[in-house]
């Protein structure tokens, strides 16, 4: 059951037209110097396929789309996504079959993710999340993508002589674990929806077990020990509350029969004084703002007569003066003849002269105004007069029907007093205490909910560990017969590599990493192409089991780029790396695809395979001019050694 991936052929949209290749064979080597463009090409087939590619700058100044066409499983697509911004997050799809153009997909979202879409097809749940295993762990875990299956389908040059599926990244090892084990069928996806669940359980377990502390303490704080001690305080509080209502409806009914008729005519009498006192202040607030707006009338006005009087004034003055010199541009006006009655200025006729001397007519209708403004102050001032008397009137008469009320009722009321105000606090009191009670009862039920909630959660995940165990007991032998495989097949290809110093090779069935003569491969020396060689080793180990087996989910496929990258001189490894490649798609033809890219061919290494040679003046990307060695731009990477593109 072995899934089928095959990338069919790749093509680029550029600025200066298409670039094509197909990938027919079962082997494929893309040879050529370094900067010729090699894992530019891998880092977008990655990159067609919905994930991360590191973009060179050929492609990102040139290219405009990409269109991978693969088979996996049952489906043949094509899927194409575009480089700029805009476009890059959508990938469109298109069944080679019936030649229809799917619905778009998405690189992130809540739908219809490319992610998905190769997951179902390589038979795959999407959706599963990589919950850690150690025991403190409260997460859920990450989602598993396509991305991360992939990661056991493609090996950049960047990890080549440096790391495998990113173990060295501690973060990542729930999701490198649990992606090898759906591979290989040693979980399943209940198994992993059942950590996922246990992590989560124990979180909200420790929540429930935090909140019920806090309800703990409160409970301690208000010094009752048990429910009942709450609830019996209660009952006396309502009991309290009872008689205090009671007591308080006697006293009001004997507080009826104690005021007689006249007390109850001087008390409506006293209600109708204090209303009219009340009207009578009221009309002397308003009484009083009128006379502020008058007043402040009464004195614009005044500065409008003094202002008319001034220039009045100023007018006479100026007309005595006999101008000889024109007061604006200064040309002599003594030289000139003016006619009789006539302005020696402007030469118009003197209105001046034969004025009435009357006041203007502005200044009459202001002092007009200004009498209205005096009378009305007037009328004012004698309605706030009446209003202070009736305001005084009226609160004699407030005081005397007070006094006579407090003297009538001092014999019948005020002893009933003092016992009308007990049975108000009384009645407080008991109210208050309930009000308090409740909140001790709520945090009662709620300490019992928490515990019954978190002896829920604990027994369900108590429930899910032994279910788990016991799916894992069901899958032990697989998983031991599935490591023997891997383990026999890693040793001898590691022996049939003649990798230096390594005696014995195997594959741990707790981290599935190589170990190197009983040692991690991690502690082995990088020097000498080992890490690259075991690296080599490693995955077509797990490919050819897979194969063999049929009854995994280990895609049929391998990218691998220069794996030659950290082997120098060493020219015996890479032939038989390269050998193996040949002979293992040989086994068996048309189930298993090898793409690998290097620098050369080893010697002695021909036939069997198809093979692209790239160089400066024929680079990867063909239609765009290679700037040469002097011009290379080189694409980012953790290591210190990389494949420069063009």
């Amino acid at each position: 059951m072995t899934v089928t991936f095959r990338i069919e052929s790749l093509r680029l949209d550029t600025s200066n037209g298409g670039v094509d290749y197909a990938f027919p064979g079962d082997l494929t080597i893309l040879a050529g110097q370094t900067g010729v463009g090699k894992t530019t090409l891998l880092e977008l087939i990655k990159f067609g396929l919905g994930g991360d590619g590191k973009l060179a700058p050929v492609a990102r100044d040139h290219i405009t789309d990409v269109h991978v066409s693969l088979q996996v499983g049952d489906l043949h697509l094509q899927l194409s996504r575009g480089l700029d911004p805009d476009r890059r997050r959508t990938v469109r799809v298109l069944d080679l079959v019936t030649r229809e153009r799917m619905r778009d997909h998405f690189i992130s979202g809540d739908e219809r993710l490319i992610s998905d879409l190769l997951l179902h097809a390589m038979g795959l749940d999407p959706g599963l999340k990589a919950a850690a295993r150690g025991a403190r762990s409260t997460s859920a875990g990450s989602e598993i993508t396509f991305n991360d299956v992939y990661r056991f389908m493609y090996v950049p040059q960047a990890e080549m002589n440096r790391d495998i599926a990113w173990s060295r990244e501690g973060y990542y090892d729930p999701k490198r674990k649990s992606v090898f084990e759906l591979l290989f069928g040693i979980t399943t996806s209940s198994m992993l929806n059942m950590r996922s669940e246990i992590n989560t359980l124990k979180g909200q377990i420790e929540a429930a077990d935090r909140e019920s502390s806090i309800v703990e303490h409160f409970l301690a704080d208000t010094g009752l020990t048990s429910r009942l001690d709450a609830e019996l305080k209660t009952a006396q509080a309502r009991q309290d509350e009872r008689e205090a209502k009671a007591a308080f409806a006697a006293l009001q009914d004997e507080l009826a029969a104690v005021v007689d008729r006249q007390s109850q005519v001087l008390r409506d009498l006293l209600n109708e004084a204090e209303g009219s006192l009340t009207q009578a202040r009221d009309l002397a607030i308003e009484l009083k703002r009128q006379s502020e707006e008058y007043a402040t009338e009464q004195r614009r006005v005044s500065l409008d007569i003094q202002r008319l009087a001034r220039m009045e004034s100023a007018g006479l003055r100026l007309a005595n003066i006999e101008f000889s010199v024109c007061p604006r541009c200064t040309q002599r006006l003594d030289q000139r003849e003016v006619a009789v009655g006539c302005c020696p200025v402007c030469l118009q006729e003197d209105v001046l002269a034969g004025l009435p001397a009357s006041e203007q007519y502005e200044t009459e209708q202001l002092r007009e105004q200004l009498a209205e403004i005096d009378h009305q102050l007037r009328i004012l001032a004698e309605q706030g007069s009446q209003t202070a008397a009736a305001i005084e009137n009226r609160s004699a008469l407030v005081r005397s029907l007070t006094a006579e009320i407090d003297q009538r009722t001092a014999t019948r009321v005020t002893p009933r007093l003092q016992a009308y105000a007990d049975a108000a606090a009384k009645l407080a009191s008991s109210a208050t205490e309930q009000k308090s009670l409740e909140q001790v009862l709520i945090q009662w039920d709620r300490a019992e909910d928490l515990a019954s909630r978190a002896g829920e959660l604990t027994t369900r995940r108590a429930r899910l560990k032994n279910e788990l165990r016991t799916l894992e007991s069901e899958l032990a032998r697989r998983k031991r017969e599935i490591f023997a495989e891997l383990d026999a097949e890693f040793q001898s290809t590691v022996t049939d590599f003649g990798i230096p110093s390594i005696e014995t090779a195997s594959i741990s069935p707790d981290s599935y990493l190589p170990l190197l003569n009983g040692r991690p491969f991690s502690e082995v020396s990088a020097g000498g192409g080992i890490i690259s060689a075991t690296q080599v080793a490693y995955w077509v180990s797990l490919v050819t089991v897979a194969a063999r087996r049929r009854d995994t989910y280990v895609p049929a496929f391998l990218l691998l780029d220069s794996p030659r990258l950290a082997l120098n001189a060493e020219e015996d490894i890479a032939g038989q790396m390269y050998r193996r490649f040949a002979t293992q798609v040989a086994v068996t033809p048309g189930r298993l695809q090898f793409i690998v890219a290097d620098n050369e061919l080893p010697s002695g290494v021909a036939g069997g395979f198809d093979e692209f040679d790239f160089s400066y003046e024929s680079p990867t990307v063909a239609s765009i001019r290679h700037p040469g060695p002097a011009g290379l731009k080189t694409l980012d990477s953790e290591t210190s050694t990389i494949d420069a593109e063009q």
